[in-house]
């Protein structure tokens, strides 16, 4: 217990300095970085999400299979709105795979989505339920990081914050706020990063291999890290957010893993 929140402080310092940093030179890191023109920066932009969002799919499934046999009121509330947020991720995906669906084929493809996303939760209700704990406790980390850490946490706060995207500013960068100084409900939505976010989402990903050879949960630990990093830094140089959106984008995801990564510990959490 010592040695964890020893752990979360040193987290949270960090995580200070960077913050009181970015607060400083945001504006400046990112008329240094910025690139529009950048290839990766804009294959990241457009497919940057699809690890992240298969993920938080796969965490819903898995837990499915969990409470699928169970008939109380919470559990019926819980399939519900789990099969409404499945056909939505699903429908993402296609958006995404098909650079923005048509306004023409909306319905085509929300029909697909669901039909998709029934077919799947159709299979788990056949197969047998999950056992394994490991992946019980995946689960249930990705679904509570996705809700907290990623809805709660980083939706809910950036269309109330209201900052501007760097390449949404003037010539004159006039509407340039500081991270720290909330603007309101103004349209824009660059603080915090949800890219940045989702890049962190593949770190419940390590629950799975616990107990595992040390190379291959050292080499994946390396690989998730520098994937989040470079996504998060591709938001930097295509300009569509500042240093301190990936920042706060990335600790809020990290923080809530930690957390609930802690609290699902493998036989003594339901």
């Amino acid at each position: 217990m010592r040695h964890f929140k020893i752990y979360i402080f040193i987290l949270s310092l960090v995580w200070i300095i960077l913050a009181a940093i970015s607060g400083v030179y945001d504006l400046e890191i990112s008329k240094q970085l910025v690139n529009q023109n950048s290839v990766w920066a804009k294959f990241l932009q457009e497919y940057g999400m699809i690890p992240g969002l298969l993920v938080i799919l796969s965490g819903i499934f898995i837990y499915y299979s969990l409470i699928k046999t169970k008939s109380d009121v919470w559990s019926y509330v819980q399939k519900v709105v789990f099969f409404l947020v499945g056909s939505g991720l699903i429908f993402h995906l296609f958006d995404i795979l098909f650079d923005s669906v048509a306004l023409s084929h909306l319905v085509t493809f929300l029909i697909i989505s669901v039909a998709i996303n029934l077919i799947f939760f159709i299979i788990i209700y056949k197969i047998e339920q999950v056992k394994s704990e490991a992946v019980v406790k995946y689960s249930k980390v990705v679904v509570t990081v996705a809700l907290f850490g990623y809805v709660i946490c980083i939706q809910g706060v950036k269309y109330f914050w209201g900052r501007v995207r760097f390449r949404e500013l003037d010539a004159a960068f006039s509407q340039f706020t500081p991270w720290y100084l909330p603007q309101g409900l103004t349209g824009s939505d660059s603080f915090p990063s949800g890219h940045a976010a989702m890049g962190w989402m593949l770190l419940p990903l390590l629950i799975l291999l616990v107990n595992k050879k040390a190379w291959l949960t050292s080499s994946s630990t390396i690989l998730i890290f520098i994937w989040a990093v470079v996504l998060a830094s591709s938001r930097v140089v295509i300009g569509a957010h500042y240093a301190s959106d990936v920042l706060f984008g990335s600790f809020f995801i990290i923080m809530t893993y930690i957390l609930f990564n802690r609290k699902f510990q493998t036989g003594s959490s339901k």
